[in-house]
């Protein structure tokens, strides 16, 4: 075979390879970030902790992309209406999704977030017209049926209320399922709306400052309405260092991860390595604040992965026969 046809194989094993690591960082980080959320809201509300996270992350990216590739790259090269849409889903995710889960039972909330790769696929068609790849609805039935398991799981020990409370609708439903798209809209348009050559670095911390200000906006309209009371100014040393390190890593670098892997592997995988990540929120749980796992959740985590790495394996399969 010559040096000519082999270099598009490479290439593929190595977009293949760079966008499952970004997916897998993306996921553990993001495992991480359940525990950590949840005491940080013990500190802070949840229209708080969002800009503050936020801030930090604009920070970090701020510098890391000056001190990377100059200073020039702290400027858009779209149209600033663009970034503002951008930011928009990015904050709306954020918004929805946390108040659907304060009016929502957190297993339904398990149990909708489950359906991302669904909702991950409509939105795409909805949005670019793609076809779904070989072999996605049998890794998305795996990881249903392993998120299910999972759930069901929690669900059997959870709290004392009635049977099927858990799974009752409380009016956030929707609100959760919306927050997922807009997330897949953000993931989607963040590809589209910049140059090829633009770096998944560029795109995040854009983005990310340019979520600010929704937040804020936000905030002020939650605090004004009750939804949201005074802020917390001087929180103790552990919630700032929870703070800085969810920032830091659930915020920041997990974007930029997220980003990459979309680039390399396409959003309709992303969907599938969404439900990794309560998975990776159970080992975290187990290794750091010594939350022993359920059965069910140690079973269900291995019935997502294998969907998630049949996807993987029929992805490797179509390059392979479409090489020369």
């Amino acid at each position: 075979m010559s040096t000519t046809s082999a270099a598009p194989g490479a290439a593929a094993r190595r977009a293949a390879l760079v966008g499952t690591g970004g997916y897998l960082f993306a996921s553990l980080l993001w495992g991480l970030n359940l525990p950590l959320s949840a005491a940080l809201l013990k500190h802070f509300d949840p229209f708080w902790v969002s800009p503050l996270r936020y801030l930090v992350a604009t920070l970090l990216l701020g510098a890391m992309l000056a001190v990377s590739l100059g200073l020039r790259q702290l400027r858009s090269p779209i149209p600033l209406w663009r970034v503002a849409v951008l930011s928009l889903c990015v904050a709306g995710f954020l918004v929805l999704y946390n108040v659907g889960l304060f009016h929502t039972h957190p297993m339904t909330v398990a149990a909708l977030s489950a359906g991302s790769p669904v909702y991950v696929a409509v939105v795409s068609r909805l949005m670019t017209g793609a076809r779904l790849e070989r072999g996605f609805w049998g890794a998305t039935a795996l990881t249903l049926i392993g998120a299910g398991i999972a759930v069901l799981g929690r669900a059997r020990v959870g709290s004392a209320a009635p049977a099927g409370a858990a799974f009752s609708l409380q009016g956030g439903e929707a609100l959760v399922v919306l927050g997922i798209c807009s997330w897949t809209a953000y993931s989607i348009l963040a590809q589209r709306w910049f140059a090829p050559s633009t770096p998944q670095l560029r795109r995040t911390f854009l983005t990310t400052v340019g979520a600010l200000p929704w937040l804020l906006l936000f905030w002020a309209g939650a605090r004004a309405t009750g939804l949201a009371g005074a802020p917390n100014l001087s929180p103790a040393p552990e919630p700032v260092f929870q703070l800085l390190v969810a920032a830091v890593f659930c915020t920041a670098l997990a974007t930029v991860a997220w980003n990459t892997g979309v680039n390399r592997l396409g959003i309709q995988t992303g969907g599938l390595w969404q439900n990794m990540v309560p998975v990776f929120a159970v080992l975290i749980s187990l290794l750091f604040f010594g939350v022993q796992p359920l059965a069910e959740q140690l079973v269900g985590g291995a019935v997502v992965l294998a969907g998630v790495l049949y996807m993987q394996w029929r992805r490797a399969r179509t390059a392979a026969a479409a090489a020369p």
